[in-house]
């Protein structure tokens, strides 16, 4: 089966050049799946490629190295076996557990005794006292739970943390006969003098435990005139009242769980078989694909079992076995989800741009010894900002934009008062004359020097350069695309937020 399968980077980078991949050379993500395609003789599954790509580092193109996206791949293989081993390990484990289970449910059905009220005779309200925060008093020494059920009083000492974040870790264990006990948790201190002193209390309500589940709870406490005050106390609670109902509710969702594992393991040796197809020959395709279960159509039809994580430089795939689990991985995988759908290599007018938006603002800074250019030193931050900020919207760009052509008319008219100034034709200009400082002289001189390099020969190339742009990204923020940037050792996405300076989003300005 395909768990004995192993590809290695000879055999994967040996297939890749059959199909005209080689070694040492990067290429576009459409061009390594293009060569799946070809070497599995169908569409290779892009939900898969894509996920694997996206774990390579690309170059500023959005090339990847071929031996990377192979590494990649193999890793992949590794990372789904042992998934696969590890479920398998869960499922005895569980099993085991049901079986016991089962052992409790025979004994129990024989020997149950209940009272007047239906609850079990034995019935007992289990907690954990955890820990406390958010106290504020000052004089005192140390901290403690008081918990009491009715005239039954228990005690939880701390035995860490400080003394306004106190640290219990202490489990204590009550009989309840009708259910309608009263459960107070009361946190008090106490000072130098041995004197105690009232922070809180909580109630607990057990007609919301009837579940007889873990609750873990944190309440905020009441002082003695009944108002909220800060303290909190976190803590876990369990009330089993019927211990057959218990156990033959634990049953069925070990069954459940049991079943649910099956098909996470079906899942995975899925996209087992995806990742390694492109590898075999047709005889090991064929006798794996014919072994595998078809998908039920409660089941999602894409590859959900394989998500990768970078942790420690090596990618961790992970399948949610639980509700819990499955909303926590989905609130983490928001953003890369965002990124793998959208996401387009990088453009030429990008890379271009960011070196002309640092050349300009250059520029800019030396023209102002001989004019305020402060206009253009902000038209440079502002393009900047698009990509270090991702100011991506059309408003932003349509204030760029406008900027823009109002600086390329202030320079035509700066242009034209140089021009004039230096040929001796307009007079309304100072002349300073052998009697004027030299270093005025240097400056004036440097500045026409600046502005014949900037202005005569290459401002109107550097200005269509960048109005070019500026229509590239106001036509790329219409659409729902991503755009990456890397320079030097930073590294920006454009098309995320698409926040702008002049929305009431203040995190741009945080």
């Amino acid at each position: 089966m395909s768990l004995q399968f192993q590809p290695n980077a000879n055999s994967v980078l040996g297939a890749f050049q059959r199909v005209g991949l080689n070694q040492g050379q990067a290429y576009q993500p459409d061009q390594i799946y293009q060569a799946l395609d070809q070497l599995t003789g169908q569409a290779y599954d892009r939900d898969v490629a894509t996920q694997i790509y996206e774990q390579c580092t690309p170059n500023q193109r959005g090339q990847v190295q071929i031996e990377e996206f192979s590494q990649i791949l193999i890793s992949a293989d590794a990372m789904l076996k042992k998934k696969i081993n590890d479920t398998e390990k869960q499922i005895q484990q569980l099993v085991e557990e049901s079986k016991d289970c089962q052992r409790q449910v025979q004994e129990i059905q024989y020997t149950q005794q209940q009272n007047q009220y239906g609850i079990d005779i034995d019935s007992s309200l289990n907690l954990i006292i955890k820990s406390a925060s958010g106290i504020t008093t000052q004089d005192f020494i140390q901290s403690y739970v008081s918990i009491s059920v009715d005239n039954n009083e228990q005690i939880a000492q701390q035995s860490g943390g400080d003394k306004f974040h106190p640290i219990f870790n202490e489990q204590l264990g009550f009989q309840i006969k009708t259910g309608r006990e009263n459960v107070t948790l009361s946190l008090l201190i106490q000072d130098r003098n041995q004197k105690k002193s009232l922070v809180g209390q909580a109630r607990i309500d057990l007609s919301q435990l009837q579940d007889q589940q873990v609750h873990s709870l944190q309440l905020q406490l009441q002082n003695d005139k009944q108002q909220y005050a800060s303290p909190t106390i976190q803590f876990d609670v369990q009330w089993i009242y019927n211990k057959l109902k218990y156990y033959q509710e634990m049953i069925s969702k070990f069954e459940a769980d049991i079943q649910q594992h099956y098909n996470d393991i079906e899942d995975y040796k899925r996209d087992l078989f995806v990742v390694q197809q492109p590898f075999m020959d047709k005889s090991q395709r064929q006798n794996l694909q014919s072994s595998l279960k078809p998908q039920t159509n409660s089941k999602v039809q894409t590859n959900s079992a394989l998500l990768y994580q970078q942790q420690q430089n090596q990618p961790q795939i992970y399948k949610p076995t639980t509700p819990q689990q499955s909303q926590r991985q989905n609130q983490d995988n928001i953003q890369p989800q965002f990124q793998g759908e959208a996401s387009e290599e990088l453009s030429d007018e990008i890379y271009y741009g960011f070196i002309l938006y640092l050349l300009m603002i250059v520029l800019s800074m030396f023209q102002c010894f001989a004019r305020p250019a402060y206009v253009d030193i902000l038209l440079g931050t502002l393009y900047l900002l698009i990509i270090c900020r991702d100011c991506f919207t059309p408003e932003y760009l349509k204030i760029v934009g406008a900027i823009t052509v109002f600086t390329i008319v202030l320079d035509i008219f700066w242009i034209a008062i140089y021009k004039n100034w230096w040929s001796g034709t307009d007079k309304t200009l100072p002349t300073w004359g052998e009697a004027g400082d030299p270093i005025v002289r240097i400056t004036i001189v440097f500045c026409i020097f600046n502005m014949i390099l900037k202005v005569k020969s290459y401002l109107n190339h550097l200005q269509t350069a960048l109005c070019y742009i500026i229509f590239h990204y106001y036509k790329a923020a219409q659409t729902n695309q991503v755009l990456k940037f890397k320079a030097w050792q930073l590294e920006f996405q454009i098309g995320i937020l698409k926040q702008n300076l002049f929305t009431s989003d203040k995190r741009l300005l945080s």
